[in-house]
């Protein structure tokens, strides 16, 4: 192609797009359709059975993909470490992938792999869960691989102190983060004396762990008692049934599910980390909230989305889309049995560090005292009522809602309700929520950041 033709082809595709702008900007934008009224969300019904070793299953068919997950959770965490030895429950559960008496490490991840999915182990500050997703036609095979990964570990030295290797590489990298650093401080400060007051081992710790140590953990923590085993997707029922029950026949029983609930009292503290030269600081601000068990608690979850939890929220519009002090603040719901706490988390740029916290309590204190309108609150629930659907459409999400609701001790009807206990709640209540739970005098606030140049912006929030 010649020159003067790639020079016509430039000019004409120049005067379309000229021509393009010109008829966009006479033309008036549409407005979207009003969204529907959301609709209720009733989970499928549940298969519910308790094995003679006291081992619960729950099995739910769900979805028309040919896809079956798995989840088997274990009550038992880091809630459960023993003094001196943080975190030897993660150990424990990150062995169970290293081996069984007749499978490798390789061979366990081959092995999910045929099937179409893999074998995962997450440990938790109150359980393990080993999980994992594969096509219906290896349900049962699924289920054999995963009962001997729980009842036939085969605990090694060398795969342990390569886990404690990686260990203290992640805890090297963690202490780099300011957010980490700002979340393990805040916790200290809320559970003092609690297990859930440290989140990280110490160095010392790592290193000292034991094969014997993993060993103990396993035997004194690990048994059918407290264990619940999670069945989602499209499966052939009697097959899997069978199939579960002579897998695990031979778990030992154990002992009984251990419950620590911490006393929150919440009381008003600024704890400063310094970190030099940081052109952010990072801001963790919250009070004690409502549990999942406590009768307020949908309605704060509500009051929590308008404030600070959506993207749309009150806090993120103020100090993101209006004062550009942040990019991503956001708030959430930190739930355990029976225990709860609200937290407001954003990383602000070192010159605004005081004045983002002086419009977090700004925004708090507006929901407080101001009237809020219909549209705004039937905005925030109409997107809680979505999102709770859409949570809902994947075979583990259905799975996590089980949990919650198994773990907290509710009852059905609280997930079959939920929708419609969010669409029921009113201004006046998310007002009431703000005012008995969002107190100055219970707040903790825990920032990281160049102290030189904010701690004169922190003094307004300092205890008198």
């Amino acid at each position: 192609m010649n020159s003067f033709l790639l020079v016509r082809l430039a000019v004409a595709a120049a005067i379309l797009s000229i021509a393009s702008v010109a008829v966009s900007a006479q033309t008036p934008k549409e407005t979207p359709p009003a969204g529907g009224q959301p609709k209720p969300f009733v989970f499928p019904q549940t298969d519910d059975l308790t094995l003679p070793n006291g081992m619960k299953v729950t099995l739910v068919q769900y979805g028309s993909v040919p896809k079956v997950a798995f989840q088997t959770v274990i009550y038992a965490g880091t809630k459960d470490d023993a003094k001196g030895k943080k975190a030897v429950s993660e150990m424990t559960g990150l062995m169970l992938k290293e081996g069984t008496k007749t499978r490798s490490a390789e061979q366990i991840a081959l092995d999910a792999a045929r099937m179409g999915g893999s074998l995962n182990v997450n440990v938790g500050t109150d359980s393990t869960n080993i999980s994992g997703e594969v096509l219906t036609e290896f349900d049962v095979q699924f289920l054999e691989l995963l009962a001997d990964v729980i009842l036939n570990p085969n605990f090694r030295q060398e795969d342990l102190d390569r886990l404690k290797a990686n260990k203290l590489r992640q805890l090297a990298v963690a202490r780099t983060q300011a957010g980490n650093q700002a979340w393990e401080k805040f916790r200290e400060v809320i559970f003092s004396g609690h297990p859930y007051e440290q989140i990280n081992p110490r160095d010392e710790e790592v290193s000292g762990y034991t094969l014997d140590d993993v060993k103990r953990f396993y035997a004194a923590n690990y048994g059918a008692e407290r264990t619940r085993l999670y069945v989602v997707g499209k499966f052939d029922a009697a097959a899997v049934k069978a199939a579960i029950t002579k897998a695990f026949a031979g778990y030992a029983k154990g002992k009984p599910a251990t419950r620590n609930v911490p006393t929150i009292a919440g009381k008003r503290s600024l704890t400063t980390i310094n970190r030099a030269d940081a052109p952010q600081s990072t801001i963790y601000l919250g009070m004690p909230a409502p549990a999942p068990t406590d009768p307020d608690f949908v309605k704060f979850v509500v009051m929590d989305s308008m404030l600070g939890g959506s993207f749309g929220s009150r806090i993120t519009s103020n100090i993101r889309e209006n004062k550009g002090y942040t990019y991503s603040p956001g708030s959430f719901v930190w739930n355990r049995y029976k225990t709860g706490y609200w937290v407001e988390a954003a990383d602000v740029t070192t010159e605004h560090t005081g004045n983002s916290i002086k419009e977090i309590l700004f925004e708090i204190d507006r929901m407080r005292t101001e009237p809020i309108s219909d549209a705004e609150l039937q905005g925030i629930k109409n997107y809680m009522a979505g999102l709770y659907v859409l949570q809902n459409s994947t075979r583990f999400g259905v799975i996590g809602q089980l949990e919650n609701m198994n773990y907290n001790g509710l009852d059905k009807s609280y997930i079959d309700n939920y929708v419609k206990n969010i669409l029921a709640v009113t201004a006046a209540d998310v007002q009431a929520m703000a005012k008995k739970y969002l107190t100055e005098d219970r707040m903790t606030i825990v920032v990281v950041g160049d102290l030189a140049k904010i701690n004169d912006q922190l003094k307004p929030y300092e205890v008198q």
